[in-house]
């Protein structure tokens, strides 16, 4: 196995654990917030912090899961023009293909680049959504994950860079 075959297999199974944690996340949900819903319904005791909770839970589970999404081109996208245009201009799609992906290198930087000072800060200065003395939740958790789901990304548009380097260089349309 070559050194990039490696690195594909390593990243992919990153971005598969990261997703099986997201999809842990969106179970956590499901029981926190069918526990709030019965408790609400038959015992007249809502569970504190749900509403924090699955507000922090959506951002870090986005966030966990967007690689893998992306590794199995699963993002929402309208790509009828763009299927025209790459079999009518197979060299000109390439081009935009690549430039797709240096625009989310770019783009997912900066999310990286601007989210760590506020981790830093969320860690530093012990931020937490909820209300004192019923339920608190740290969110620096939350932005670390956001700032390990941004990673994956990077590395995963930075391997279709790679990927679809090769196949400008080689010719290949697919």
């Amino acid at each position: 196995m070559s050194v990039k075959d490696k690195i594909n297999v390593t990243v992919g199974s990153i971005t598969f654990i990261l997703n099986a944690l997201g999809a842990v996340g969106i179970l956590a949900m499901v029981v926190v917030v069918n526990v709030d819903v019965f408790g609400r319904g038959f015992f007249n005791q809502p569970l504190p912090g749900v509403a924090e909770f699955v507000g922090l839970a959506i951002v870090a589970i986005v966030w966990l899961q967007a690689a893998d999404t992306l590794r199995h081109k699963r993002f929402i996208r309208s790509d009828v023009l763009f299927n025209a245009l790459a079999t009518r201009k197979p060299v000109f799609a390439r081009f935009l293909t690549l430039l797709f992906d240096l625009n989310g290198l770019v783009i997912v930087g900066l999310i990286f680049y601007f989210s760590i000072p506020l981790f830093q800060q969320s860690l530093e200065r012990g931020y937490y959504r909820g209300t004192p003395g019923v339920m608190t939740i740290p969110v620096w958790p939350i932005k670390l994950l956001i700032l390990i789901g941004c990673a994956a990304l990077f590395v995963q548009i930075l391997l279709f860079l790679y990927f679809n380097l090769k196949k400008t260089g080689s010719g290949s349309s697919k």
